[in-house]
C-alpha cells in the first residue's frame, strides 16, 4: 500500500513539472510589431488586448485578429509566435484625402455625404463602405430610384493616402402601374385604392409622387387598409400576402394585395370600471363613444379612451392608465367592450435631446418647449409643444420620441425635426373679373442664420402703385420672450380711379413679450408721413385731400390665445384687442380701435368650423378730425370676393373708407379627395361693412351701412413648381358702387 501511494505521488509531480514546462514554453515574454506608420506600436498592443506574460494559444491568436480588425484600422494582419516572441504584423488602411461622387444628378453630393461616415482625412475601410454604399441606396430607394447601382473607385494616392469615388449610375423612378386587389367582398378595388397614399400611374399624375414606387409606403397603406377594415367592423382583417412585382422590360410595379376580410361585428355590452376617486364609473361610460348595437369601429375606442384622459386631465390626473378589454363573442358576433381605468405611475423627464436640427440652434427649439428636464411628464404639454415648435414654420416635420430609461419613472423626449428652407422668393400675380393684375416680389428669411429671426424684404408693383418694405424681427431679446420688431416702409400710389397721387414713408418699432401663459401684449411706436397731391383735374374733394400729414403714434396690442395649436387649431379661440393714439408729437390727431375674435371647434372627425370676426372704429380729437388715411378699408383678403379697398363709401371713383367697420366669417375645410395633386380646399362665407364719415366736407359721399357677403372657395395645391394658392369667391350682397374680384391667384417659390 506505501508503495503505491509513493508511485501515485511521483506520478502527479512528473504531471506538475510537464504542464509547468508546457506554459512556460508558451508564455509570451516579448512583443514585436512590424507594418506600422501612423499608428503607434503601443496602441496596436493595447487594442490586441495582450500582455507580456499571457500564455499563448490558437484561440488567443483568433482573438487578436477580431480586436484588430474591429477597429477597422487595417487591411491586413498576420500574428506568429516563436521562442516566446508574438510578432504581429499589419498593414494600415490608407487615408482618405478626398470623397466624390459621379453620375449623381437627381440626388446632390451635400445630400450624399449626409448619409456616409466615411469622410475626408478618415481611416478607409471596405467594410464601412459597403455600409455607405447602402445607406446611400436607401436614399435613392425613397425617392423611387430602385435599381439605382453605387460602385467604389480607389486612386492611391503617395504617403498612404487614396481618393474615393463613389460612381453611380441612377435609375429611373420606379412606377406603380397596376395595384390589384384579391379576395375583397365587402369593399371593391376602387374603394381600397381610394385608402391608399399610392396610387396607380395615370396622366398629369407626374405632378405629385403618389404614383412612386416605395416598399414603405406600401407597408403604411397596409397600415390603412387594415385601419379602413377595422373601423367598419371587420377586427379579424389580415393580408394574406402582398406581391410587389416588376413589369418584364420596364420599371412599372404591379402590386398584388391578397385580402382576408373575416367575419363582420357589432359591439355588444360596453362597460366601464374606474379606480381613481373623483371618476366614477358613470362619467367614464358618458366618454366612451362606443355604442351597443352598432358595427365594431376600431377608431371609437381610440376616441373613447382620449376622451378618458382628457376627463382625467380635468380631475388633475396626469397620470392614467387605461386598459380596453375586449371579449369577443364569436358565436354572436358581438365584441364586449370593458374601459378598465387606474392611475398610471408618475413620470418624470430625464434629458430633452434635439436631434437632426443642422441649422438651426438648439435654443431655438427648446423655448417653444413647455417641459423642462426633472418635470413631471405630461401628453399635452408634449403635444402642445410640438405643434408650438411646428408653428415656428422652420421645420418639413417634428416627431416628439419618448424613450424609457433604466429607471421606471424617467424617461427621455427625442425631439427629432426635419429642417426646411425658411428662405423665401416670392412671386404673386392677381387676377379679377375687372381684368386688373399686380405683381408681388420678395425677399425673405424666417430663420436668418438659423436663430429664429425674421428679415422680410416685399415690394409691389403695378401701374398704379409701388411699395416696398424692409423689416427685422428679433423673437427672443437677450434670451427672453420679448420680441423686437423694426420695420420700414415707402408706399407710391396714383390709382388711375382717382385724380391725386399719395405717397407714405414711415418707419415704426414694436416689442412683444408674454403676460401669462396665454397672453400677450404687444407695444408699438410708429411715426410716417403722409403726402397727397392732387392734379390739375382734381375735383374739389379730392383738392380737400391735398397737404402732407405727419403722424406720431403710440399703441398696443392684447393678445389672448386659448387655442389647442397655433400650427392647425381644431379647438379654442384666441382675441386680439387693438388700441392706437395719434397725436404725441405730428399734426395729426385720431384714436383708432379694433378687437378681432377667431373661434374654432371639431365638428367631425375630419372638419373642423371656424368662426371669425372683427370690428373696428376711429375718431378724431383735440378739434380735428381723422384723416382718410386712417380710415378702415375691405376687400381682398378680408371680405373675399371685392377688390382691395374698394368697398363701401365712394365719392366719384374714389374710395373713401369708413370710420366704422366689421366682417364676420365662417369657414370649414372641405375634403374633396384630390389626393392626386395634394390640393386642400376650405369653404367660407364672409360677411363684412364699411361705413361712417365725420367730416362734414364728405357730407355728399354716401356712407350708410349696408351688409356685404360672399361665399367661395380657396384651393391650396403644393405643386411640383411651387405653392398656388386660389381664392375663387361668388359675391352675394353687393352696392352698385363696389368693385368685385372674383378670383384670385398666387404663386411662391422657396430657396
Amino acid at each position: 500500500m506505501l508503495k503505491l501511494i509513493k508511485h501515485l505521488l511521483s506520478i502527479m509531480i512528473i504531471s506538475t513539472l510537464c504542464t509547468f514546462s508546457h506554459a512556460n514554453e508558451f508564455r509570451i515574454d516579448e512583443i514585436k510589431i512590424f507594418g506600422t506608420k501612423r499608428i503607434d506600436n503601443e496602441t496596436v498592443i493595447a487594442y490586441s488586448n495582450i500582455s507580456v506574460g499571457n500564455i499563448y494559444s490558437e484561440e488567443l491568436g483568433n482573438n487578436i485578429l477580431k480586436d484588430l480588425f474591429d477597429t477597422n484600422l487595417f487591411s491586413n494582419i498576420q500574428i506568429s509566435f516563436e521562442n516566446k516572441q508574438l510578432i504581429i504584423q499589419v498593414e494600415e488602411n490608407p487615408t482618405i484625402n478626398l470623397v466624390k461622387f459621379s453620375g449623381n444628378k437627381k440626388i446632390k453630393d451635400e445630400d450624399l455625404l449626409i448619409e456616409i461616415s466615411l469622410k475626408e482625412r478618415g481611416i478607409y475601410s471596405r467594410a464601412q463602405v459597403k455600409k455607405d454604399i447602402e445607406r446611400m441606396l436607401t436614399l435613392y430607394q425613397r425617392s423611387g430610384r430602385l435599381s439605382t447601382e453605387i460602385n467604389p473607385t480607389i486612386e492611391i494616392l503617395d504617403n498612404n493616402r487614396i481618393n474615393l469615388t463613389y460612381e453611380i449610375e441612377e435609375s429611373e423612378i420606379a412606377e406603380v402601374s397596376k395595384i390589384i386587389f384579391i379576395g375583397n367582398n365587402i369593399f371593391n378595388s376602387k374603394e381600397l385604392k381610394s385608402v391608399m397614399k399610392t396610387k396607380e400611374k395615370r396622366f398629369l399624375r407626374f405632378l405629385s409622387s403618389a404614383d412612386k414606387y416605395d416598399p414603405d409606403k406600401l407597408e403604411y397603406d397596409k397600415q390603412l387598409i387594415a385601419q379602413y377594415y377595422n373601423n367598419r367592423g371587420y377586427p379579424d382583417f389580415r393580408f394574406s400576402s402582398s406581391i410587389a412585382q416588376l413589369k418584364p422590360n420596364s420599371n412599372n410595379f404591379e402590386i398584388i394585395l391578397t385580402v382576408n376580410e373575416g367575419e363582420k361585428y357589432s359591439f355588444g355590452e360596453v362597460r366601464a370600471t374606474s379606480e381613481l376617486r373623483k371618476m366614477n364609473s358613470l362619467s367614464l361610460l358618458n366618454m366612451i363613444t362606443a355604442i351597443p348595437g352598432d358595427e365594431y369601429n376600431s377608431s371609437k375606442i381610440e376616441e373613447s379612451i382620449e376622451n378618458i384622459k382628457d376627463l382625467a386631465a380635468l380631475q388633475g390626473y396626469s397620470f392614467v392608465d387605461i386598459d380596453p378589454s375586449l371579449d369577443k363573442d364569436e358565436l354572436n358576433k358581438v365584441i364586449n367592450l370593458e374601459m378598465i381605468v387606474n392611475e398610471g405611475p408618475r413620470v418624470y423627464i430625464e434629458n430633452i435631446n434635439i436631434i437632426n436640427n443642422t441649422r438651426t440652434v438648439d435654443r431655438v427649439i427648446r423655448r417653444e418647449i413647455d417641459l423642462s428636464e426633472g418635470d413631471a411628464y405630461n401628453k399635452y404639454t408634449v403635444e402642445y409643444s410640438k405643434n408650438s415648435i411646428m408653428a415656428l414654420n422652420f421645420f418639413s416635420d417634428v416627431n416628439i420620441e419618448e424613450l424609457k430609461t433604466d429607471n421606471p419613472d424617467r424617461l427621455n423626449l427625442d425631439i427629432t425635426v426635419e429642417e426646411k428652407n425658411t428662405g423665401e422668393a416670392s412671386i404673386g400675380a392677381g387676377y379679377s373679373t375687372a381684368a386688373n393684375t399686380t405683381l408681388q416680389l420678395g425677399l425673405k428669411e424666417n430663420n436668418f442664420l438659423g436663430k429664429g429671426q425674421k428679415l422680410n424684404f416685399t415690394s409691389n408693383f403695378s401701374n398704379t402703385r409701388n411699395l416696398y418694405n424692409i423689416a427685422f424681427t428679433e423673437p427672443y431679446f437677450n434670451g427672453k420672450p420679448l420680441s423686437l420688431t423694426s420695420n420700414l416702409y415707402s408706399n407710391f400710389q396714383d390709382p388711375a380711379s382717382v385724380n391725386y397721387e399719395t405717397e407714405d414713408l414711415g418707419i415704426s418699432f414694436s416689442a412683444s413679450f408674454p403676460l401669462a401663459s396665454h397672453r400677450f401684449l404687444t407695444t408699438r411706436y410708429e411715426l410716417f408721413t403722409s403726402q397727397i397731391k392732387a392734379d390739375s383735374n382734381a375735383t374739389s374733394y379730392e383738392r380737400l385731400l391735398a397737404g402732407t400729414d405727419t403722424i406720431s403714434m403710440v399703441g398696443y396690442s392684447l393678445y389672448i390665445d386659448r387655442r389647442n395649436s397655433r400650427y392647425k387649431p381644431s379647438e379654442g379661440y384666441n382675441i386680439e384687442i387693438d388700441q392706437d393714439l395719434a397725436g404725441i408729437g405730428g399734426n395729426t390727431f385720431y384714436q383708432r380701435n379694433k378687437i378681432e375674435l377667431n373661434s374654432y371647434k371639431r365638428l367631425t372627425k375630419n372638419l373642423i368650423g371656424a368662426f371669425k370676426f372683427q370690428t373696428g372704429n376711429v375718431y378724431g380729437y383735440n378739434g380735428e378730425y381723422a384723416p382718410l388715411s386712417s380710415n378702415f378699408k375691405l376687400g381682398g383678403k378680408n371680405l373675399r370676393g371685392f377688390k382691395q379697398g374698394k368697398v363701401g363709401p365712394k365719392t366719384g371713383n374714389s374710395y373713401t373708407g369708413g370710420q366704422y367697420y366689421y366682417l364676420t366669417s365662417l369657414e370649414t375645410n372641405l375634403d374633396l379627395n384630390i389626393d392626386a395633386f395634394d390640393i386642400t380646399t376650405t369653404l367660407f362665407l364672409d360677411v363684412g361693412s364699411v361705413w361712417g364719415l365725420e367730416n362734414p366736407a364728405y357730407a355728399s359721399i354716401k356712407d350708410d351701412h349696408e351688409a356685404r357677403s360672399s361665399v367661395g372657395l380657396n384651393f391650396n395645391w403644393d405643386s411640383a413648381i411651387g405653392p398656388i394658392n386660389v381664392i375663387y369667391a361668388e359675391v352675394l350682397n353687393s352696392e352698385t358702387h363696389d368693385t368685385t374680384d372674383n378670383i384670385y391667384l398666387d404663386i411662391g417659390y422657396n430657396f
